[in-house]
């Protein structure tokens, strides 16, 4: 069971390296939002405590797939329902900003990419700005 479960981690791990190298260079563009995952919700489930039961993956192996896609700092990483899927929310600061990444919860993919716009976390309009 060890086993299986270092050989899972490691396949992870050199797919989200992968994508990573090819989301850097251009070659595959995410998203800016989650169209599916390996892992589709039942209807009631809400709470963090009730998305770790359908994770797949630890916030650790998330984390390190955010930072393959995009270099940088983690500044925040939890499970989310996205659409009825759950995924991994992964902030990721860098020297353009903080990038949300969506990781699968189940295979570690990463799903999409949006960058986040501090305005917006600051509660701030730009509209209001004079």
């Amino acid at each position: 069971m060890k086993r299986t479960a270092k050989i899972l981690s490691a396949v992870t791990i050199v797919s989200a390296l992968a994508a990573g190298t090819a989301f850097a260079t251009g070659a595959i563009p995410l998203p800016s939002e989650v169209k599916s995952s390996s892992v589709k919700l039942p209807r009631g489930v809400e709470s963090q405590v009730a998305f770790a039961k359908y994770a797949r993956i630890t916030q650790q192996q998330a984390e390190a797939a955010a930072l393959a896609v995009q270099p940088g700092q983690v500044v925040k990483a939890k499970l989310d329902d996205e659409d009825g899927y759950l995924v991994w929310q992964v902030d990721v600061k860098h020297a353009k900003g903080v990038t949300e990444i969506a990781v699968d919860a189940g295979n570690g993919t990463a799903l999409a990419a949006e960058a986040e716009d501090d305005d917006q976390e600051h509660g701030e309009d730009r509209n209001d700005r004079g």
